[in-house]
């Protein structure tokens, strides 16, 4: 069973399992990558239920390739986005292992992504998952980080930041996003309370585009400003 997570764990990352380092190139599918990572989650918790039960040595699973400084690709961001949903106990210590990230570039991913308002509020979320887990709280033993330009400061309050999508808030998005008068991103992500990035991550999801490059494409379609994400 360890092998098959291994396994698992590879294909969730793109990668081929049969050789090491090399890509799957697997057409990008949001839904497709949430799957895996269920059942790869699926597979951990029957695992942890037989870890009693002698099992043979498995192959020690190799870090991924340290992927600091680089820029996200929309892969990286559909594997991230599915991964931190699909479980509620995944950590952003988890994440960083398996995708060559720090664990702070994990959770600025994240609320870039729409998931916090801000990097505080992510590494609160990231802390009560460790102490469910029976481990110490991590960030709130560090320094505090250096403070970031807050954007969102200058601009219209987002009550719904960082708030788990419903499935009416996703009719809604559909309904405004197909309404006659064409209203992009900034006008819907202004009247449902969230971010720009949240509202071009959540088409996505919805299945509305194939992937976030193509939502920027119809949004600047619509008159949006090129190249901004929140």
């Amino acid at each position: 069973m360890l092998r098959e997570l291994e396994i698992v764990e590879q294909l969730i990352l793109g990668q081929d399992p049969l050789r090491r380092g090399q890509a799957l190139h697997t057409p990008k599918d949001p839904a497709l990558d949430q799957a895996r990572a269920h059942y790869y989650q699926q597979l951990k918790r029957v695992s942890k239920q037989h870890a009693a039960q002698p099992a043979p040595a498995s192959t020690p699973d190799r870090p991924a390739h340290n992927r600091a400084g680089e820029r996200w690709s929309i892969a990286e961001d559909n594997r991230l986005s599915a991964l931190w949903e699909t479980s509620s106990t995944v950590t952003s210590a988890e994440l960083a292992e398996k995708l060559g990230r720090s664990r702070a570039a994990i959770l600025a991913r994240l609320v870039k992504q729409g998931y916090f308002p801000d990097q505080a509020s992510a590494m609160q979320a990231d802390d009560q998952r460790l102490e469910q887990a029976g481990q110490p709280a991590w960030w709130a033993s560090q320094p505090p980080p250096l403070p970031l330009p807050d954007l969102d400061q200058q601009r219209d309050h987002k009550p719904n930041a960082g708030k788990a999508w419903s499935a009416s808030d996703d009719a809604r998005l559909r309904a405004s996003w197909h309404d006659p008068a064409a209203p992009d991103c900034a006008s819907i992500a202004h009247s449902m309370g969230r971010s720009r990035a949240a509202i071009i991550a959540r088409l996505v999801r919805i299945s509305e585009y194939p992937d976030r490059d193509a939502v920027r494409a119809a949004d600047r379609e619509r008159g949006s400003s090129v190249g901004r994400d929140d």
